[in-house]
Order: C-alpha cells, then sequence, then structure tokens
C-alpha cells in the first residue's frame, strides 16, 4: 500500500529523529536515514529539501514534544508553585531514561554554533520560549521578582539536562528538583 507524502515525512523524521539523538545530527548522514528508513532517496527529499531542513524539523518536533510533556505536567497540579516544580520532577524522570543524551536542543546548539543555520535557530528560540514560559509560571506562582525566577529554574533546568548527559542522573542532576523547590519557595514566599 503506497504511503501518504504526510506518512512518508513522519516515518522519514521519526527515522532521522532516532538517529541524530542517538548519534549526532553531523555524524549521521542522509544516505544512512534513507538506507535505515527502507525509502529511496526521492522519498527522502520530496519531504525535506536539504539535511539542514530535516535536522530543524527534528529540533522542532523535540521541542514541540518537550513542551506537550511539560506543559501536561504542569496541568496535572493545581498550586501554581507546584507547576514550575513539575517541570524538574519529568525532566528528572527523562534524564533517568535508558539511552538519554542531553537535551537535543542543546546538543544540537553545541552542533551547529552558527546562528545561520536553521536548526541552531530553532534550538536558541525554544530556550527562549522556555525562559518565557517559566516566567509566565513564575508569575502565576506569585514570584517577587518572576523574570530572576525564571532565569535561575532555566540555568537549572538546563544544568541539569547537560550534566546528566556526563555524569548520569544519580549525580548531581539528581539534586535539580530539590534545589528548583528552593527556588520557587524563595521567590515565592
Amino acid at each position: 500500500m503506497r504511503k501518504t507524502g504526510e506518512q512518508n515525512r513522519t516515518h522519514v523524521l521519526d527515522t532521522a529523529t532516532r538517529l541524530f539523538y542517538s548519534e549526532g545530527i553531523r555524524a549521521v548522514g542522509m544516505d544512512q536515514i534513507v538506507r535505515e528508513a527502507g525509502v529511496g532517496n526521492a522519498t527522502v527529499y520530496r519531504q525535506f529539501r536539504t539535511k539542514d531542513e530535516l535536522a530543524a524539523a527534528f529540533v522542532q518536533q523535540c521541542a514541540d514534544n518537550w513542551f506537550d510533556r511539560m506543559r501536561a505536567a504542569a496541568d496535572r497540579v493545581a498550586d501554581p508553585r507546584e507547576k514550575l516544580v513539575a517541570i524538574f520532577t519529568v525532566t528528572a524522570e527523562d534524564i533517568a531514561g535508558a539511552g538519554y543524551r542531553g537535551c537535543p536542543m542543546l546538543n544540537t546548539h553545541t552542533e551547529f554554533p552558527g546562528a545561520d543555520h536553521p536548526a541552531h535557530a530553532v534550538a536558541v528560540a525554544h530556550k527562549g520560549d522556555v525562559r518565557d514560559w517559566l516566567r509566565d509560571l513564575a508569575r502565576l506562582a506569585g514570584a517577587h521578582d518572576p523574570e530572576t525566577l525564571a532565569d535561575d529554574l532555566l540555568i537549572v533546568l538546563n544544568g541539569a539536562l547537560v550534566t546528566a548527559s556526563v555524569l548520569g542522573a544519580c549525580g548531581p542532576a539528581a539534586h535539580a528538583t530539590p534545589l528548583a523547590r528552593q527556588l520557587v519557595t524563595a521567590a515565592c514566599s
């Protein structure tokens, strides 16, 4: 049975996501994606004209999935302060998972430091969106200075994501949730 363009796009992106996350974007060639997806070159290039376009789609999908999971976690609790802490609880679960290789957005930013790369732009935009969302949640929680609390929490969040990829989830990253709770409590008292 013939797949639709959207089905092909999803299949290629899912294959690229698995490979890009586990091996890094630069390390994976389009030939490998074509081979592992089990499709022809034309199918891949019809959906993604370039590897850069595919890389940007990978980062956007990761960013969207992150927000979906974190918003769902925040929505499960009523207390505005606990909404902020819930983000760190889910992050702790994520970093403890098998195959955790760090934050896809931070990894991409490191692989492509040039602001002109489309995947870099998506990664930077995502981190800005995370900061804005943390600020909005801090405001709802009654923080005296929502901007500062958002910045502090973003530092803890990104620090946990990076540290866990190097030292594991049971190392210093394990302190992220209690540290976030301390910051929220102090900022919202």
